[in-house]
């Protein structure tokens, strides 16, 4: 038993200089935001804190980019990216008030899930078509909540669009055990390859 928990503590070790690593890899685009211009999300971020800066309230912002990133005339965001956020604009506010705070995928992710476990599939949508070379860190996100099975988790970021070769199970070891026992499967995914043929997309107009 003594041995399995100091597996456990060394996994969760590892886990926490690997996150903060790679949080600080991705503040150095010269932005000091999660990621780096090639992020949709990032773009987003930058556009909401500009509005802050020239005085509008946090909140306020907030929700001012996501409606102007969403017309048609505006590229902060990819078409896919559009759909997620569309698709439920509270959470995408939500998504944006969290990310403000923290500036961390890792953290948004799992506090978003843990506090809209309804709401998980699409959420780890939204992080991983804002932010798509950082799946990973969804992933790590969801799978710190317990409310998914890690497995159920990379189906779902498959099937928002995460690039295999970024996202994976064995990079979470150590999960399965110290988080709590999956919850009752959600349903049907959201997006693209949804099992029940749920799709993101939404009509801007």
């Amino acid at each position: 038993m003594f041995s399995r928990q100091v597996l456990i503590s060394s996994l969760l070790i590892l886990w926490l200089v690997a996150a903060v690593v790679t949080n600080l890899a991705a503040q150095t685009s010269g932005n000091h935001y999660f990621g780096d211009k090639d992020q949709p999300g990032n773009r987003l971020h930058i556009k909401i804190m500009e509005l802050v800066d020239a005085g509008i309230v946090t909140h306020q912002a907030i929700n001012d980019a996501i409606n102007t990133s969403l017309t048609n005339i505006d590229n902060t965001l990819t078409g896919e990216a559009k759909s997620a956020v569309a698709f439920d604009l509270p959470l995408a506010n939500q998504f944006y008030d969290e990310m403000v705070q923290v500036n961390s995928l890792i953290d948004v992710s799992k506090t978003l899930i843990e506090l809209n476990n309804d709401k998980a599939v699409h959420i780890i949508t939204l992080g991983i078509v804002l932010y798509p070379e950082f799946a990973q860190e969804v992933f790590d996100g969801a799978a710190l909540t317990g409310v998914m099975d890690l497995n159920d988790i990379l189906v779902a970021a498959l099937q928002a669009g995460a690039d295999p070769s970024r996202v994976s199970v064995a990079t979470a070891a150590g999960f399965a055990t110290l988080a709590p026992p999956a919850a009752t499967p959600l349903g049907a995914g959201i997006g693209a390859g949804g099992t029940g043929g749920g799709d993101t997309t939404a009509s801007t107009n």
